[in-house]
């Protein structure tokens, strides 16, 4: 990544975590009945953002990631719902490698004596892959899915801050880009290749 790059991608993180923390102090600043987050039939409207990475051949270094989510509670251990996101998988200079992962989701959470509680979940659904930039461009989209752990605790009546650690694996692409190198190599044949993310998470209970 160039030192042109770095700074920027540390200003967007900043700025996402910043967003995060306004969010929580206005949700933390309104009135209402506390509510369990955790109850049956509850509903969680999520923000994300943070770092994404490719560990596939020639991957560029790693870069910043951002997205939303919904969350409903069957009951207080399982939940299902969606995501969406945005990640900046690495950069070279001007040529990009983004991503955008659209999932359903299942989570298991875990009560612990501690307000915090941990969590894992999995997901199935579409990754639409780019690369730009680079002279030899291009996009695609295919199937992937991902294996996640984190945890949430309350921060006010109806705000939960979590953190997020996600596995994507993805179908690896049959290409031999000029910048990135590609996901298939003359030395070695990926069929899967992995995308890890890890993202500060603000939850809104409803």
């Amino acid at each position: 990544m160039s030192s042109r790059r770095a700074p920027r991608a540390i200003t967007l993180a900043q700025s996402w975590i910043l967003a995060i923390a306004l969010l929580g102090l206005s949700a933390g600043s309104s009135r209402g009945q506390t509510m369990d987050p955790w109850a049956t039939g509850t509903e969680w409207f999520t923000l994300r953002g943070g770092y994404a990475k490719s560990s596939a051949a020639g991957a560029a270094d790693g870069n910043v990631g951002f997205g939303f989510g919904f969350t409903r509670f069957h009951n207080s251990k399982w939940a299902y719902g969606g995501t969406a996101e945005w990640n900046v998988l690495g950069r070279y200079g001007s040529a990009r490698e983004l991503e955008l992962p659209w999932t359903l989701d299942i989570s298991r959470h875990y009560k612990w004596p501690a307000t915090i509680r941990p969590f894992v979940g999995a997901g199935l659904g579409a990754y639409y892959h780019q690369l730009s930039g680079t002279g030899q461009d291009g996009s695609t989209v295919v199937p992937g899915g991902y294996f996640g752990v984190g945890f949430n605790t309350p921060i006010s009546d109806r705000g939960l801050f979590g953190l997020d650690l996600r596995m994507n694996v993805v179908r690896a692409q049959a290409q031999d880009n000029p910048v990135f190198g590609g996901e298939v190599t003359a030395n070695e044949h990926q069929s899967r290749v992995v995308h890890w993310g890890v993202k500060l998470v603000y939850s809104v209970v409803f």
